[in-house]
């Protein structure tokens, strides 16, 4: 197999235009790697942030998705406190919860509302933000501001990232591959004595959604909603976006070699997929709710949810541990892909209303260079909300859990330079090897460093994603009955231009195939 750094090297080494152009890359001679972890770095003032003579106060308003802490303003006013003398900057993180998020930040947008930052992800609208300048270009302000980061992140994935040539967030230096799977509570496994490793597909887990339904009053078998359900679990295995802002559109068959999009919602796997999500709501493996729950992360933090399913990478199951105060583990289905999607992963993008986006940028510069800084924005602070065991490992204070402690984000991913992240007592100490090896064994996606540019289509984009929202909840989460209902949306999703969004997906998958010889 290709080593990370070719494969990494042909993923990243691109610049994002209309159609795009991969760029060609050496073999894996290169002495550099993408996911290599950086070494701890000192945590006095950026170069840059100490070349300044003086700085004005300065507020930075942060927006992230996930589970809102309590201790949230006691982590920002420490946090506050220390970037005074660095970069004289107070801190104003905000979490908003997954199920609220896409619409609380296109507000936010509408309204022109002032703020520093958001995270950004290839699925979030990023190229919307981008065309509606939403949020700005960074090139400038890396080169000024930037320096550190840019000495840590590896230069491909900063071109890789690119949209048009121009760089418009900064990516989380982290695993670039993912796989698909289920997280299961641990303690119930054992207690029922469940055999994991006899579970090779989604339909081997009925046995155990069965007695966890027979014997776990109020317990939910199978946490599901309409942006988790079966599909995140198993849908990789068979399918892939190459890459459009319309849900289910440009999808390409993994089982195939060639660059040509399949009819997803015609193919009898994605029906078989329906189907079986029906059966398991009609069991009652599935939470009832499924269709209409927003809050997903609070569900599972409950203790009232057997499993559940997620992207998976070494150690996902103790991160969730982490963060949930539940012992989890991690059931795996798919094998792990590199996509343009995966490689764009997090980012932290500025906003146009920031009204100093100089040091925003000396801000997010120092999320890769000072590992102090960093970990109080995964973690909270040192002896209320974890102790450190040595250098790079911590734990919870005495009697404190992930469930009482006030801050427990389980965000790591989110920011900066992950491999200068603390790693928990029950962590894998070689977390970050697995990581580099998680990466290597990646299978490169088809048409990795395509983007989809929706300027022909937007309108039908927006009546496809309208008439979408009437049916496809209802059918993912099993809802509804995938055969009566299947058809009456796709009837409506071709009404609204579905043909012709994916019709203009081709024409540029085509033409990019075309100009990088694929």
């Amino acid at each position: 197999m290709k080593s990370i750094r070719s494969r990494i090297g042909a993923a990243l080494g691109f610049t994002l235009t209309a159609s795009l152009v991969l760029s060609a890359c050496s073999s894996g001679t290169s002495s550099t790697s993408t996911s290599t972890p950086a070494p701890a770095t000192s945590t006095a003032p950026t170069a840059s942030a100490a070349a300044q003579p003086k700085l004005d106060p300065y507020t930075i308003k942060m927006f992230v998705p996930g589970v809102p802490q309590k201790d949230q303003e006691l982590v920002n006013a420490e946090i506050s406190k220390y970037l005074k003398d660095k970069i004289n900057v107070t801190l104003d993180m905000q979490v908003i919860d997954w199920g609220s998020w896409a619409d609380k930040m296109n507000l936010k947008y509408a309204s022109n509302e002032v703020f520093d930052i958001t995270w950004t992800t290839s699925w979030d609208n990023w190229v919307g933000k981008i065309q509606n300048k939403s949020i700005i270009p960074l090139d400038d302000l890396i080169a000024k501001y930037g320096q550190d980061a840019v000495k840590i992140v590896n230069p491909k994935v900063m071109n890789g990232i690119k949209y048009n040539g121009v760089t418009y967030g900064m990516p989380t230096n982290k695993e670039f591959a993912a796989n698909k799977g289920f997280l299961v509570r641990k303690d119930l496994v054992d207690k029922y004595k469940f055999d994991l490793s006899t579970v090779k597909k989604p339909e081997d887990m009925e046995p155990f959604f069965d007695v966890i339904k027979k014997n776990e009053p109020g317990m939910i078998p199978f946490l599901s909603s309409k942006g988790n359900a079966l599909f995140i679990a198993v849908q990789e295995a068979n399918f892939y976006g190459a890459s459009s802002s319309a849900t289910n559109l440009g999808v390409l068959d993994r089982n195939n070699k060639d660059l040509k999009l399949v009819d997803l919602y015609s193919d009898p796997r994605y029906m078989d997929m329906l189907k079986l999500a029906n059966k398991w709501y009609k069991a009652g493996y599935i939470n009832k709710d499924a269709a209409t729950l927003t809050d997903f992360a609070g569900t599972y933090r409950s203790g009232k949810v057997f499993a559940f399913p997620e992207t998976l990478k070494p150690g996902k199951d103790m991160e969730v541990t982490q963060a949930s105060g539940q012992k989890w583990v991690q059931v795996e289905f798919t094998k792990p892909l590199i996509t343009t999607g995966s490689v764009l992963g997090n980012m932290l993008s500025i906003s146009r209303t920031s009204k100093n986006p100089e040091r925003v940028m000396m801000f997010l510069n120092l999320l890769y260079s000072d590992k102090t800084l960093l970990n109080m924005i995964a973690f909270g602070l040192e002896g209320k909300h974890f102790v450190k065991k040595d250098a790079n490992t911590i734990d919870f204070p005495q009697g404190v859990t992930a469930q009482t402690s006030g801050y427990s984000l389980g965000a790591p991913y989110m920011f900066g330079n992950q491999f200068n992240d603390y790693l928990w007592t029950n962590e894998d100490p070689q977390k970050w090897e697995k990581y580099n090896k998680f990466n290597t064994d990646g299978e490169e996606a088809k048409g990795i460093g395509f983007i989809f540019n929706n300027e022909n289509v937007k309108n039908e984009i927006s009546a496809y994603t309208n008439a979408l929202a009437e049916f496809y909840p209802g059918l993912i989460t099993g809802t509804l009955d995938p055969v009566e209902y299947l058809p009456k949306m796709v009837e409506k999703l071709k009404a609204a231009g579905m043909d012709k969004i994916n019709k203009e997906v081709q024409t540029q998958l085509d033409a990019w195939a075309a100009a990088n010889k694929k």
